[in-house]
């Protein structure tokens, strides 16, 4: 099994369409400094264990398992 590991910072007003997504925690507070903090919660990591490259596929598409 392999695991995908990310951060990602939620968007907490609907003026700002999308959710801030960093390989790195450092990068997600960066990201989220630059974009305007008080747009953002704090980041959090996020976890995707799969089994392979189809597998991950699946993950990112189904609406269950590839929430964020």
């Amino acid at each position: 099994m392999a695991k995908l590991v990310y951060w990602i910072c939620d968007v907490r007003e609907d003026s700002k369409a999308y959710n801030i997504r960093a390989r790195t925690k450092k990068e997600a507070v960066q990201k989220r400094a630059e974009y305007g903090a008080e747009h953002y919660d704090e980041p959090r990591k996020f976890e995707i264990v799969y089994k392979d490259a189809f597998d991950l596929m699946n993950v990112c598409l189904s609406e269950a398992r590839g929430y964020e």
